[in-house]
């Protein structure tokens, strides 16, 4: 117990989380700094084409991320959203949802998170109320109902007859998350909301639609735009009679009025969400799905046996505290799991500032790294992940970085070099789990997936293999070039050069590492498809022998570069080595995973390791041993790019340690875990359910935090990064 909440189960047997604490949140570093966290913390809720916010207080926020990232209810404030319940008993009104709500008072409103559901239990003057907002999983890489299941059970214990009416309203405001920040009058897309009612089948909706005087924005709903003219519809339906609807363009509003007597209760339920096709016959799917719903005694998913379905139950694992967090992260990475309607596949988004706070599906070696797991328990998922990605390839193996809008997309500001490293390392880890080798015929289009020749997936591999060797290349030391950024997009600010002092001649010891271990597995798959697939064997076999070739020269500069030196650089640029005697985490993890290198000197290097970036952390390795960026520009020592803890980066180290000490690498894995996250640093919520892609080290105060640096007080802390690398990693070493 502690003054946040505490962990344990749904009666279907599935994780949940009470929150005990009161909002709004607030705590203090021990120097007397504010944290910047949100005072109303949130869990998630969602389906591959649904995602709800829930917050603490009992607000939410819909959000679709089917075409652009938008809110529909977008509140007043950027990352909120607009709702509203209410119960008035014999005259008095109480407020069920807000800040100054009694869903805000923990002596007042018991609140319990769990997969699927969000439940607010209530207890007015002997009236019990109790909230409860279920999500239904999607049974498909391509399905999900857009909305979710609200049941309000009011329950007369007081004794005596009481007069009840409960309100619900949620508002209809459509704005695009990525431009949430600019004011309204120059963007260029307005939008019109038109509220209608359906009094026979208790039915209301607000639908939307768009103006703009570029008419190339407007085009029609398949086109390809940043700017999305076609959002979906707000709508509200009551499964209960009785509703009286009311409305306005500002939003839906559904009243109930009822006596009970006492003893006597009565449950409501409506349902509320989106929907992007605006008649009214075209519910009629969402409902279907929806109404296989069970009433819940306790707190729980009113689909809690859709998700035992999706979830696994890893009956074999012994820590039972572990058993439940790894449940808990397949259940968040799939209500991440966003459906595409533009490359008509699913992704899983890396969340927290990309997608939620900027509104871009970003970055592509994030969307293949949430992925890894899924080749063990959801392999059409991995696969989908995969074809989606290289719908956003070029012809020439390009990967295209971001996605905004409709499809659009471009690399922003970068032209990163490891992007298509990435795609091997998901791709390689699809086939030796699988087997599936027959996916290397599959044909897709490639970027912008529309009227463009079919390739094959083994097109895709050879055109992003040399893209990889030649379009990025190698520098004066054999190693695989840096361009602007590898994984570490700080590199791109590290010093005030010249660009095309560094674009060109800038050299990554990660990106070469990686190349080295993705490689070294790669190829022998191929290799074995090739045996299989007699139609693809001989471009098969060639793009191994070019591969083989490049990976052998990768190898001999590699290990010229470290030499007698007990840890591998981490690159070269501005006409300098990085790491010489300070120790960088990106290369390291994927060092230990190369089979050249001896297991002697990755117990060797491990040792160098320990002392260098594990010393005096609680959760896992730091990023640098000591930070060498100067703190200008936001990199403050200690944090983020700059020494800060990364899932992404102690992930790698820890499958590289599975090679020589399994048990050594459970340590790790588990030191990483949530449930350890929150043991050394309890006063924190963001240490609980979910976490920002990075944490601040040992080397600040701000230790055990989303970067500070910025203001986290209005970001959603909800990442797929730990659960992503928390389950992969937990799969490796279990093999």
């Amino acid at each position: 117990m502690n003054n946040i909440g505490y962990w344990s189960s749904d009666k279907a047997g599935l994780p949940c989380f009470e929150y005990t604490g009161n909002i709004p949140y607030a705590a203090k570093l021990d120097n007397g700094t504010d944290v910047k966290l949100p005072q109303d913390p949130w869990f998630l809720l969602g389906n591959y084409r649904f995602t709800l916010f829930t917050h603490i207080s009992g607000e939410y926020e819909l959000i679709s991320g089917q075409r652009s990232w938008a809110r529909v209810n977008q509140g007043k404030t950027k990352n909120s959203g607009v709702n509203s319940s209410v119960v008035v008993i014999n005259g008095k009104e109480y407020p069920l949802t807000g800040m100054d709500s009694l869903a805000a008072d923990s002596e007042k409103c018991k609140r319990i998170f769990g997969c699927g559901f969000a439940n607010y239990a209530y207890d007015i003057d002997g009236i019990g109320v109790n909230r409860n907002l279920s999500v239904k999983p999607s049974t498909t890489i391509y399905n999900g109902a857009s909305a979710f299941l609200l049941t309000v059970a009011i329950k007369n214990n007081s004794g005596k007859d009481a007069e009840i009416s409960y309100s619900e309203s949620v508002g209809a405001n459509f704005e695009t998350i990525q431009f949430q920040t600019a004011p309204k009058e120059y963007l260029p897309l307005q939008y019109i909301n038109k509220y209608s009612e359906n009094k026979q089948d208790n039915f209301a909706k607000v639908t939307i639609t768009t103006t703009a005087k570029d008419p190339l924005l407007v085009i029609d709903r398949e086109s390809m735009s940043r700017h999305d003219a076609y959002p979906p519809a707000l709508f509200m339906k009551s499964l209960s009679e009785g509703a009286q609807f009311s409305g306005d363009s500002n939003g839906i509003k559904a009243d109930y009025v009822f006596t009970l007597k006492p003893g006597e209760h009565k449950v409501l339920h409506l349902v509320i969400g989106y929907t992007f096709e605006y008649e009214y016959s075209t519910l009629e799917n969402i409902m279907a799905e929806l109404s296989t719903y069970e009433e819940a005694a306790e707190p729980t998913c009113a689909y809690s046996q859709d998700w035992l379905k999706i979830i696994p139950d890893y009956e074999n694992e012994q820590d039972d505290v572990l058993r439940r967090e790894l449940r808990w992260h397949v259940y968040n990475l799939e209500a991440m799991a966003t459906y595409s309607e533009y490359y008509n596949e699913t992704k899983i988004p890396q969340g927290t500032i990309y997608d939620y706070h900027w509104g871009q599906h970003a970055s592509a070696r994030d969307n293949f790294q949430h992925a890894l797991p899924l080749v063990y328990y959801n392999p059409k998922l991995a696969k989908s992940v995969l074809r989606y990605l290289m719908k956003r390839t070029t012809p020439f193996g390009e990967i295209r970085l971001i996605e905004m809008g409709n499809g659009y997309s471009d690399n922003d500001r970068y032209f990163t070099s490891d992007q298509q490293i990435y795609f091997f390392m998901l791709l390689s880890e699809y086939l030796r789990v699988t087997r599936d080798y027959a996916f290397l015929g599959e044909k897709l289009q490639p970027y912008p997936a529309r009227h463009q020749a079919e390739m094959t997936v083994a097109d895709f591999a050879e055109k992003c293999f040399i893209f990889l060797r030649d379009t990025i290349g190698i520098g004066m030391h054999g190693l695989v070039r840096l361009l602007n950024s590898d994984w570490n997009d700080g590199v791109y600010y590290i010093e005030e050069v010249p660009y095309n002092n560094i674009f060109f001649t800038g050299e990554s010891h990660m990106n070469s590492a990686m190349v080295l271990s993705i490689f070294q597995t790669l190829i022998p798959q191929l290799r074995n498809a090739a045996e299989v697939m007699g139609e693809y064997a001989a471009q098969l076999n060639r793009l191994c022998d070019s591969m083989s070739l490049y990976r052998e020269s990768i190898l001999g500069a590699f290990f010229a570069d470290t030499g007698d030196r007990p840890f591998p650089r981490r690159m070269y640029f501005n006409g300098k080595p990085y790491g010489d005697n300070n120790m960088f985490l990106e290369p390291q993890g994927f060092t230990l995973q190369i089979n050249e290198f001896s297991e002697e000197k990755k117990r060797a290097l491990y040792e160098e390791m320990k002392k260098r970036v594990y010393s005096g952390e609680k959760i896992g390795a730091r990023e640098q041993e000591n930070p060498e960026l100067n703190g200008d520009n936001g990199f403050e020592k200690g944090s983020r790019e700059n020494g800060g803890f990364w899932w992404a980066l102690n992930g790698p180290v820890i499958i590289g340690v599975a090679k020589f000490d399994k048990a050594e690498a459970m340590r790790l894995l588990k030191n990483m875990t949530l449930q350890h996250f929150s043991e050394e640093f309890p006063q924190y919520w963001s240490s609980y359910w979910s976490a920002a892609d990075n944490q601040e080290s040992s080397l600040i105060p701000e230790e055990g935090l989303p970067d500070q640096t910025i203001d986290y007080s209005a970001i959603p802390v909800y990442c797929a990064h730990p659960h992503a690398w928390i389950l992969y990693c937990y799969y490796v070493i279990n093999e």
